[in-house]
């Protein structure tokens, strides 16, 4: 029996595209699996198991259409452990946020993989090590919040590259170095919130040229390891009021 190419065609399409969204809700379910499989209590994340799609998690949002993760939101939770790698393959991910919780160790390089990511808020943790410098590679990325923590090293002069990016917030860590001048190409920068730090140095110059900056904290409670905020460029003074 011989059957028309567009019939084959056809049949090979609508055998493929169910499989292939298949596929990828499998890549977000395992990922948030291994996201719970690094949490010390796991109790805490009662509601993720197989009686519920993971959609229906709490802390979870999908989209409507292809069912795959867009929002996790697990805020002031009492979570406690380390944050999954696998957290990276959550590819249409566009908010992230753990803030008020016990997170330890290092924020994982992988996050950098989140092209869609807008927020990323991982405040009042306890992460410690860098600020992973590929963080450069989420270029929709619009807030940063990774206060109250245990950072150490430098801001990554690669945020230079971070477009549409308008709050970084990293106050009380334990960053050094100063603040990058690239910065100051950051041109949607609206907020700069950067206490408690003993970054050491003075504010470049170049954050002049940030038209849009309104908020700029970066004072020290051991002036002598701070930054000279209390010299700030004119230009940036004239900015932030």
């Amino acid at each position: 029996m011989k059957f028309p190419v567009a019939f084959l065609f056809s049949s090979l399409v609508t055998f493929l595209i169910p499989r292939t969204i298949c596929a990828s809700n499998e890549t977000d379910y395992e990922a948030l699996l291994q996201f719970k499989s690094m949490i010390t209590n796991e109790e805490a994340l009662s509601s993720w198991n197989a009686s519920f799609h993971f959609c229906n998690w709490s802390g979870v949002s999908c989209g409507k259409r292809h069912r795959r993760v867009t929002a996790l939101v697990l805020e002031s939770q009492g979570l406690q452990g380390s944050l999954s790698p696998h957290v990276g393959n959550l590819s249409f991910l566009g908010v992230f946020s753990l803030k008020n919780n016990s997170f330890i160790g290092m924020i994982p390089h992988e996050l950098g993989r989140l092209s869609r990511l807008s927020g990323l808020h991982l405040g009042s943790n306890m992460f410690n090590g860098v600020i992973p410098t590929n963080l450069s590679s989420c270029s929709n990325l619009e807030l940063l919040s990774l206060y109250d923590n245990m950072l150490v090293g430098s801001i990554p002069k690669e945020f230079r590259f971070l477009s549409k990016l308008t709050s970084i917030l990293i106050d009380t860590n334990k960053l050094t170095g100063g603040i990058p001048s690239a910065l100051g190409n950051i041109t949607s920068l609206d907020t700069f919130s950067a206490a408690d730090n003993p970054f050491g140095g003075s504010i470049p110059d170049t954050l002049g040229r940030l038209k849009s900056l309104r908020i700029f904290y970066c004072a020290y409670r051991k002036p002598s390891l701070g930054l000279r905020c209390n010299a700030p460029s004119s230009s940036i003074t004239s900015n932030t009021g």
